[in-house]
């Protein structure tokens, strides 16, 4: 028999679906006329067209919160109009949120839900219970969605896990603070840059009545109520005290050990400077917590000079300074930070003011998640539900408006509130702003979120138990003298352990270092005396440091390369006919100044499968030069197909999604006509990598004449290749374009007639190469598989800055092209021969006209009008 608990629990289940439905039925109609009238509801839009009467006939469930529903709720109506299809409105509190996705996703049948509503950081937990549909292939596929303007924390940090997408982002939450300027800096007071900053302001108007009410006000206003958002300002107060080194560092637990960092002396710091605020909060006035909504108000009544929140409250209370009487007085900044008293502790500190923020991306957000056990129809609607909302087009209209509680934080929006004259500046005066507040807002945003020391939120099981039951008692005990500040941390450390335990500490601590974007842990025997033996050797003494550290360098390229056995010497060439690869990767080094995490996973990815196919060929890895590597090969043939199997391979790596976001890796496709039915397949994908090829002979004296000699190193046991046939293959390389292989004609003639049936083969002519003496026949040689690759050129000429001055292209005809296939390089052609083609039929009409207005009693019919028709067809089509 079931105890108490047990059954309890089972009748919990019937009863919150049978509230569900009562729901639906009953409210469904309810709000038929909504005070937020969207004035772009009509608006067409690339994204929304593609679902224009797309769903008619289909029923989908979504979910949506109590805080959000009379705004959503015009926009569930909107989508039935656009698309036909019908949603049903599952309700939910922020109380039982988490319980409602969790126990739908538990069930054994398909969930009640087919679009989730939920926070970022419970991503992780409900894609490894299984529930969650799989959206990286659809949000490359949909048409005017544009992804990667979404900024990278948040569709990174809230709808990314594991290098796949999940979710689509439609708000990103940080803790903002909105201050009045004239109660700090127009008394003299500095600007709360820093903690220390707030400390002194505090101090200033301790006991002090701000309004003229008689009675004593608020230095500063934030929620400190349980089971409000206290658990996320904490959190983001500490943020800045515990992160010092970048994202990966994390804020909560030792990602080796899964020791709460509420054990560290840090922590004793943060508890200090919390409980000094909350001393001068409105808790204080009966020692209870107060929520964020109660917090809003007394800062509406001017009773407090600083208010810390969400980007959603902050609006409201900005939308209505004119009736509050603080027209011209609120600024708008980012949350303070630690003062630092050095750059070793702080790198990322600011050099003006040397203060580390940490901005902390509390919950991650909220996003929609789609059933992956849905029926297919009901998961192309519920996304389709999801993109409409974070639509790039007219989404700025929500984020403008102060009580929608959305904003998708795509680059567009902010970067546009520069200038008041653009819709989404114009949206935010509408709702009261000021121009210098929309100054301060774009600022902050992008300080915000685009910051290299960003914390992403708790994202392991129970995150909830951790941050809010396991912290927060203890928090206000602390506050209200209860406890000690030792005693806090302890009572802290002692509840996180226990959840841990819980859950378990190896699964958790996989969880926590993969959000962080760590390796997985391991604690093997061997990895241990590896990193002792290391220690051992660095702690030789001075006279043998430079071994020490040259030693340490060898056992680390070991270990990196322990798993391939790409440096077997028997495999190495050493007489006879001998085949040179050198490759490179295209724009690295833009690549690893725009995103140095993204590159760092790339480049293992590339060395992977570099090193993969060095080893299915028996090939032998001479070296490797940053990202490049030279290789060497007994025969041509394998050379070849040697180098087609790393295109091919590395096109269809998964490559972390930042990288299409960057020109030098975005994704392009082979084109296709218009009408075609099955989506365009990728031409270009992830890294793209260079690779040369030439064959030589072994020679013992290249100072004579010889091709190639081989050389073997008695310290690092290896062979290595000189000669001039050595520098023509790596002058070969150097001429190619990303994803393109060039080999010489010496090489295309040695090759097999049976890899010759593998390839594309498509002779480039004759080359001069740099250093060179004699020019080289060269010739592009690609697997089968990618017939059609497009490169900006025949060939890349380096001494020249102007790519289109030192290519020829073919004419295009983009009748039977679909533009989006097109590289920026075609585009750029089109445009240029769209102009010249306006211009002939300009000048030929223009001509026309004249004839007919010097003669107009002239019988016109023998006059004829010569247009090239297959200009006007592109002109038309390419207009349209």
């Amino acid at each position: 028999m079931p105890s108490k608990t047990t059954t309890i629990l089972v009748i919990e289940k019937p009863l919150r679906l049978i509230i569900r439905l009562v729901w639906v039925v009953l409210f469904k109609n309810a709000v038929t006329q909504s005070i937020f009238s969207d004035p772009y509801v009509n608006t067409s839009t690339p994204l929304r067209e593609t679902m224009r009467n797309r769903h008619r006939g289909v029923t989908i469930n979504v979910q949506l919160l109590d805080f959000q529903r009379s705004f959503l709720l015009e926009k569930f109506r909107n989508f039935e109009e656009l698309t036909g299809a019908t949603i049903q409105e599952v309700y939910s509190t922020q109380a039982t949120w988490y319980d409602d996705v969790s126990d739908d996703i538990k069930n054994n049948y398909p969930g009640f839900i087919d679009a989730y509503a939920s926070f970022g950081n419970w991503i992780p937990q409900f894609a490894d219970m299984g529930g969650l549909m799989d959206l990286s292939d659809s949000i490359f596929h949909a048409a005017g969605l544009d992804w990667f303007d979404i900024m990278p924390a948040v569709r990174i940090g809230s709808a990314t896990y594991k290098q796949k997408v999940f979710a689509i982002p439609i708000d990103g939450d940080v803790i903002y603070m909105v201050y009045r300027k004239d109660l700090v800096e127009d008394v003299g007071l500095p600007t709360p840059v820093s903690w220390d900053d707030v400390a002194t302001i505090l101090e200033y108007y301790k006991g002090k009545d701000i309004n003229g009410d008689g009675i004593p006000d608020f230095g500063n206003c934030f929620s400190t109520a349980e089971n409000d958002i206290a658990d996320k300002t904490f959190w983001a107060i500490a943020s800045s005290f515990l992160q010092t080194r970048g994202t990966s560092q994390g804020t909560f637990f030792d990602p080796e050990t899964m020791e709460p960092i509420s054990s560290t002396p840090e922590f004793l710091n943060v508890l200090d400077v919390y409980r000094h605020l909350v001393s001068h909060s409105p808790f204080m006035v009966n020692q209870t917590g107060v929520t964020w909504e109660e917090n809003r108000v007394l800062f509406n009544q001017g009773r407090c000079v600083l208010f810390y929140n969400f980007p959603g409250p902050i609006k409201s209370i900005i939308s209505v300074q004119k009736e509050n009487a603080m027209s011209g007085v609120l600024n708008l900044a980012p949350l303070p930070g630690k003062k630092c008293n050095s750059t070793d502790d702080c790198p990322y500190a600011s050099p003006e003011h040397g203060v580390n923020h940490a901005p902390f991306l509390a919950g991650g957000g909220m996003v929609y998640a789609i059933n992956n056990r849905s029926s297919l129809e009901k998961k192309q609607a519920g996304l389709d539900f999801a993109l409409y909302l974070s639509d790039p087009g007219v989404s700025f209209w929500d984020v403008a408006h102060p009580e929608s509680f959305l904003d998708p934080l795509r680059l567009r929006h902010t970067s546009s509130l520069a200038n008041n004259e653009t819709r989404e500046a114009m949206a935010f005066l509408k709702f009261g702003w000021e121009s210098q507040q929309l100054k301060m807002l774009k600022q902050t945003t992008e300080f915000s979120f685009l910051n290299d020391n960003y914390v992403l939120d708790l994202r392991i099981l129970g995150a909830t138990g951790y941050q809010q039951s396991g912290t927060i008692p203890h928090l206000l005990k602390w506050c209200k003298g209860v406890i000690g500040v030792q005693e806090t941390a302890d009572e802290i450390t002692k509840s996180w352990n226990a959840i841990t335990r819980q859950y378990g500490l190896n699964e958790q601590r996989s969880f926590y270092r993969n959000v962080l974007g760590l390796p997985e842990y391991s604690d093997s025997g061997k990895e241990r005396n590896i990193a002792k033996l290391e220690s051992i050797i660095v702690g030789v003494t001075i006279p043998f440091g430079v071994i020490a550290l040259f030693l340490s360098f060898i056992v680390a390229k070991q270990r990196r390369t322990i798993k391939f056995q790409t440096r077997e010497v028997s495999n190495a060439p050493k007489t006879g006919t001998i085949a040179l690869v050198f490759t490179d990767i295209e724009g690295s080094t833009v690549l690893w100044e725009m995103d140095k995490r993204a590159m760092q996973k790339s480049l293992e990815i590339h060395h992977n499968v570099i090193r993969n196919c060095i080893e299915k060929y028996q090939a032998y890895e001479v070296k490797t030069v940053g990202d490049a590597f030279m290789i060497a090969v007994d025969s041509a043939d394998k050379a070849v197909l040697l180098a087609n199997d790393i295109q091919w391979n590395l096109l269809n790596e998964e490559w972390p999604l930042e990288l299409a976001a960057m020109p030098p890796s975005c994704v392009e496709y082979f084109r296709t006509p218009p009408q075609a039915r099955e989506p365009p397949r990728p031409m270009f994908k992830g890294l793209r990598v260079r690779i040369g090829v030439h064959v030589g002979q072994y020679s013992s004296n290249v100072e004579s004449g010889g091709q190639i000699h081989v050389t073997h190193d008695s310290v690092t046991k290896g062979y290595d290749y000189y000669g001039s046939a050595v520098n023509a293959a790596a002058r070969i390389e150097d001429v190619g374009f990303g994803g393109q292989t060039v080999i010489s004609q010496t090489v295309h003639d040695m090759l097999s007639v049976d890899v010759k049936a593998l390839c594309v083969l498509e002779c480039i002519g004759e080359v001069e190469l740099r250093g060179i003496q004699e020019k080289l026949i060269l010739y592009n040689c690609l697997p089968k598989s990618l017939r059609g690759r497009r490169f900006q050129g025949i060939y890349r000429r380096k001494q020249s800055m102007d790519v289109l001055d030192t290519v020829k292209f073919e004419r295009i005809s983009y009748r039977d092209v679909d533009v989006m296939t097109l590289t920026p390089v075609e585009l750029q052609q089109g445009m240029k021969q769209l102009q010249d083609t306006i211009f002939s039929l300009e000048t030929k009409l223009s001509s026309y006209e004249e004839k007919i207005t010097v003669s107009p009693g002239n019988d016109t019919e023998d006059e004829e009008l010569l247009l090239d028709s297959d200009n006007v067809e592109d002109t038309v089509n390419v207009t349209q």
